[in-house]
């Protein structure tokens, strides 16, 4: 046909025959494709897996994906398309029916001869798929799962490019804040010149409205480690009660793991071997690297890779925003998985991970939307900066999460290690592709939606910011995605209050606008002290009203009390007391995050959407374990 060589069969025809086809395996061991030691233990495993042979062998690595493809051709008496040499037309495509391309993994091919030639990697589907598309029949070519993917991508790329880019409703996103942006850079500039021109009075003005803050983060804080002590057992993991393993004979699930990739071509042997690790069974794997379109770098760095099979790049096209969850709910049309979990560059997951977050989505109940692990840092040891990260990281993944999910208050999740229900996700409508911080957002709207997460004590390590330009860099992204969804949620106040009710509601409000306040405020606690021990006299002593002075004074002493009970908490259940001695540098090591705070809040106004890319592979940890595999 055109020279391709392909052999046709009409799609009506195919259905209804399986007992008189030849077995797949079969075929491929007459084709010395496979030997039949291998094709015994593939059977094995498909009976406990339930996966789909061919995608089996492709993940073991047993058999190319050219050999299946032909294999399933021969079984079904259809020809093969070679997508790589003879790529779709794209006028033969109607991008309004992506979804059922993807869904139903057919896609048109070619006209012969009056007909439009489909091509498809599920033969056993074609008359099902056809009639999906709106064919009553047609020619059916079978082509390799890797190359129908790269043509899904080629001819329908763009559209869902754009759709990955307001996937999120208008209503739930940040893109639709424009007007409330203006009036909150308004209300800054107003209290910074009421300050100025008020004087005294100003100040006092500022400072009572930050100790209304400072005392709801204090006090939410207080909760969360009261509710966590006396709750420690071996073992645990804080998801509902009944929790269970699975069954040994239990089908485990397909797990889509969504690793985004921007400028990490250094990162790449380290997050395919932190992927190699991983103990869950490699044909119920289906791992997405994320590489960017204008990434040549990286593009680069993994087409030199020989990938196993249950690893596959995915080029995301060119477009805005050019985010991490843009990229995400891209990859979201691609994934095979009924779990979706993220992962970044420079992540070291617990080989045990998966196998254990699928075992507590398996017994947790339904409106348990995902399963957020724990964060920890490999170079946590490597400078002040990194110990003082390793410490919040600990404070906040040890005792406050886990503290706010006792209490029933929404959870911002984290951005990594984070595994959601596929369902519940698209429910949701992916991430939002406009917010920097997609992860704390989606668990909001996951609260709003009555859905709940759990938090699993798996260890995923990352590398530390371990310089303060990169730290600032990437703390002024967190705060200006913190000020932006608050912003988000806080434009329907009267709606976020019956999703979330009055518990929710505060909690939302002070964990975000709290977060971001403590940092913005930074200036002005070293202004007065700083001032106080020049003067020797107490610089608000005039400014404040005589009621506010002493809840202030105790607002600060038990904040910072609070802060170090959670940090003692954290570092013991940890297992690392040494790093308690670091405690006290704190108020220093938050003065970075000042600057970052009013980094963020410029941005809000000019570039709310630009992510500040974290520089990974910097360490002087990660050059030294490289230097040692060398």
């Amino acid at each position: 046909m055109n020279g391709s060589g392909v052999r046709l069969a009409r799609g009506q025809d195919h259905a209804g025959r399986e007992g008189r086809r030849t077995r797949l395996g079969e075929l491929l061991v007459g084709r010395e494709a496979l030997d039949r030691t291998r094709l015994a233990e593939a059977l094995d495993r498909q009976r406990t897996t339930g996966r789909r042979l061919g995608r089996l062998l492709l993940a073991k690595g047993w058999a190319s994906s050219g050999a299946v493809a032909g294999a399933l051709a021969e079984q079904w008496g259809l020809g093969q398309a070679d997508l790589a040499g003879d790529p779709p037309d794209p006028g033969l495509v109607e991008p309004a029916l992506a979804d059922l391309y993807i869904t139903h993994r057919i896609l048109p091919w070619r006209r012969d001869a009056g007909t439009i030639v489909h091509v498809t990697d599920r033969p056993e589907r074609a008359a099902e798929a056809l009639a999906a598309v709106g064919m009553r029949a047609g020619a059916v070519a079978v082509t390799g799962t890797h190359q129908l993917d790269a043509a899904f991508a080629g001819v329908l790329g763009q559209a869902l490019a754009r759709r990955a880019a307001s996937r999120t409703p208008p209503t739930e996103s940040v893109r639709g804040l424009a007007s409330v942006r203006l009036v909150a850079a308004f209300a800054v500039v107003a209290l910074a010149g009421a300050m100025a021109a008020g004087g005294r009075a100003g100040l006092a003005i500022v400072v009572s409205l930050l100790l209304i803050v400072n005392s709801g983060t204090t006090v939410l804080r207080l909760f969360a480690l009261i509710s966590g002590l006396g709750r420690e057992r071996a073992g645990r993991q804080d998801l509902p009660a009944g929790t269970v393993g699975l069954a040994p004979r239990c089908q485990l699930p397909v797990v889509t793991l969504l690793v985004p990739l921007f400028r990490e071509a250094g990162m790449i042997g380290e997050i395919v071997r932190a992927l190699e690790m991983l103990d869950y069974p490699r044909e119920l794997l289906d791992v997405k690297l994320l590489l960017e379109e204008e990434d040549a770098a990286t593009r680069t760095a993994v087409g030199a890779l020989d990938l196993p099979g249950w690893v596959s790049p995915l080029v995301v096209p060119h477009g805005q925003p050019r985010t991490k969850p843009r990229a995400m709910n891209y990859a979201l049309d691609f994934a095979e998985g009924e779990i979706i979990g993220i992962l970044d560059a420079e992540d070291r997951p617990a080989p045990d991970q998966v196998r254990r977050v699928v075992a507590a989505l398996h017994a947790a109940p339904a409106e348990i939307a995902c399963v957020q692990c724990q964060l920890a840092y490999y170079n946590a040891t490597e400078n002040w900066i990194t110990r003082c990260f390793q410490i919040e990281y600990s404070i906040w993944f040890d005792v406050l999460l886990r503290g706010f999910q006792r209490l029933g208050l929404p959870i911002p999740l984290g951005g990594t290690s984070v595994y959601f229900r596929r369902a519940a996700l698209e429910r949701l409508g992916g991430w939002d592709a406009h917010n920097v911080t997609e992860d704390a957002d989606l668990g909001m709207r996951i609260a709003r939606r009555g859905m709940r997460c759990g938090v699993l004590d798996s260890v995923t390590e990352e590398e530390a910011n371990c310089r303060a330009g990169p730290w600032i860099r990437q703390r002024s992204r967190w705060l200006k995605g913190y000020l932006l969804t608050w912003l988000s949620h806080m434009r329907a106040p009267a709606r976020l209050w019956r999703d979330l009710g009055a518990g929710g509601f505060l909690g939302l409000n002070i964990l975000f606008l709290g977060a971001a306040v403590s940092y913005l405020a930074m200036p002005l606690f070293w202004a007065s002290m700083l001032g106080s021990l020049a003067t020797g006299a107490a610089v608000w002593g005039d400014a404040l009203p005589g009621w506010a002075v002493w809840p202030l004074a105790v607002s600060l002493a038990l904040g910072q009390a609070v802060m170090l009970g959670c940090a003692a908490l954290a570092m013991l259940r940890r297992g690392t007391p040494g790093l308690l001695v670091w405690v006290p540098t704190l108020p220093i090591y938050w003065t970075l995050g000042a600057i970052a705070a009013w980094k963020a809040v410029i941005e809000i106004v000019w570039a709310p959407y630009y992510w500040d890319k974290t520089r990974h592979g910097i360490s002087r940890i990660f050059h030294q374990a490289e230097a040692r595999r060398e």
